[in-house]
C-alpha cells in the first residue's frame, strides 16, 4: 500500500462491503498488523481497516496495489 497519495478518492471492498469517497489519512503498523485509516468525505466518518481484510482498492477508476 505504498501507492497512497495525499490527494484523490479511494473505493475499497472490505469483508465484502463496499466503501466509496474515501480520502487517505494514514497507515499504522501495530503488533505486526497493518491498518489503513480513511475518511469518507461525504459523511465525515473516519474508518480504520485491517489491510489483510481489504479485497479490492481503487483510486480514480484504476486498480491500486493492495499488498
Amino acid at each position: 500500500m505504498n501507492g497512497f497519495t495525499k490527494t484523490g478518492f479511494y473505493e475499497l471492498i472490505y469483508k465484502n462491503e463496499r466503501f466509496s469517497f474515501l480520502q487517505y489519512i494514514r497507515k499504522d503498523v501495530i503488533c505486526d498488523v497493518c491498518y489503513i485509516t480513511l475518511k469518507n468525505v461525504i459523511t465525515g466518518e473516519t474508518m480504520t481497516f485491517d489491510k489483510s481484510e481489504v479485497r479490492s482498492l481503487k483510486i480514480a477508476g484504476e486498480e491500486a496495489n493492495a499488498s
